[in-house]
């Protein structure tokens, strides 16, 4: 009998409604009407079809086209900002005037669901969000933080090339000194003063050099003066930087005497022009030294031991050939330099012992001293007049 009336009513409310909402089915065949069906259909792609709003909560495109939506969606959202604020920080505050549903009504429904799709594509859903493990908000870490390396790389590479690089007074003294000898010595390979400067100037510029700065300066007959000049004024560029001076042994003053006491005596002058504060040693005519003898330049050419680092030692070698070719190569100068010392030190008559040289003892002190060979070409003037005869000043 109570269930006659209820009936009744659910009737008469069927056939009267307040208030008809139009079918799903029609607000969305509208809305695809109105944008391409491949760019905004609510079937095939639900991130666009429900666009979320300022804080990721999902609005439905039927929602939107509802003329009744209008009033409930400002509410909802400012529901879900509170939802949202709440969640977060318990505490923090945000403003609630402004939501996504203004600005979709505001722009035509295809630009917006166009708009929506890039935003999709660069800023995943809440949903997807929630599937992939946060992927937006690892996303704009990763991205800030690559773009803050590139702007640290890009401030660091343009300051360091608008500011000079600091002046080393050390090195530009060197160069004063070394550029000059390019005047004064004409017609040298290009390669002697490319390199030779180059070597030197990193072994300056070297705060706490590992091992000395070691040349070989090599010529022919014919160049006997100049080499000798040359080598001289290369070191003193070289000490001058420093503020000090250089030691010369002339291979021709022990020549004469036994390996043990030569070496001794090459010793003896090194040790105590290096503790005095001489930075550059020349040994004039190497090749003339006693074999035995030149077994002292393990202690002053080693590349890890030498008991002298920041010194430069230059070696002379005046080969027997009478001339040098203009155009020679590095390779071959260091070649026929190796081979015309292995020739002079090694001898099969000579008995193998400590303090004696052999083949061995000889490639060891070849790799020691060995780190730069160069050529010298004769300088005429130098040659008939000597060495304070220049032919430019």
């Amino acid at each position: 009998p109570t269930a006659g009336p209820a009936q009744g009513d659910v009737e008469s409310t069927a056939e009267h409604p307040a208030h008809q909402e139009p079918p799903k089915e029609t607000l969305e065949h509208q809305v695809t009407s109105r944008c391409p069906e491949t760019s905004c259909n609510p079937e095939e792609d639900s991130s666009v079809s429900n666009p979320p709003t300022a804080f990721g909560e999902e609005v439905k495109l039927s929602e939107l086209a509802d003329p009744t939506v209008e009033e409930k969606v400002p509410q909802e959202t400012e529901a879900s900002l509170e939802e949202s604020v709440e969640t977060r920080d318990g505490v923090s505050e945000r403003p609630r005037e402004e939501d996504d549903s203004d600005r979709g009504e505001s722009l035509p429904i295809c630009v917006y669901c166009i708009s929506k799709m890039l935003i999709t594509w660069a800023f995943p859903s809440r949903r997807q969000n929630r599937r992939k493990g946060g992927w937006s908000l690892s996303g704009l870490v990763i991205l800030g933080l690559a773009l803050l390396v590139f702007c640290i790389f890009f401030f660091s590479n343009s300051t360091a090339k608008s500011q000079p690089a600091p002046r080393n007074p050390t090195v530009e003294a060197f160069l004063s000194h070394f550029n000059e000898l390019q005047d004064k010595f004409p017609g040298q390979n290009p390669q002697l003063w490319f390199r030779g400067r180059k070597f030197l100037q990193k072994h300056l510029n070297t705060s706490q050099p590992t091992q000395p700065a070691i040349i070989i300066l090599t010529a022919a007959r014919q160049g006997e003066r100049t080499l000798r000049c040359l080598s001289t004024q290369v070191a003193d560029a070289y000490s001058a930087a420093l503020h000090a001076s250089t030691v010369q042994i002339d291979g021709r003053d022990v020549s004469d005497l036994q390996s043990d006491e030569a070496k001794l005596n090459m010793d003896s002058e090194l040790s105590s022009a290096f503790q005095a504060g001489y930075r550059a040693a020349v040994i004039h005519r190497f090749e003339l030294l006693p074999a035995g003898a030149t077994l002292i330049f393990y202690k002053y050419c080693d590349h890890e031991s030498a008991v002298f680092k920041d010194v430069a030692l230059l070696l002379t070698v005046l080969l027997e050939q009478e001339v040098l070719e203009t155009q020679i190569s590095l390779p071959w100068v260091e070649e026929r330099v190796r081979d015309f010392l292995w020739a002079k030190f090694t001898s099969a008559r000579t008995p193998s012992s400590y303090d004696r040289m052999d083949s061995d003892k000889m490639s060891g002190l070849w790799s020691r001293i060995s780190h730069l060979v160069l050529p010298i070409h004769p300088v005429q003037n130098i040659e008939k007049g000597g060495c304070h005869i220049h032919t430019k000043t």
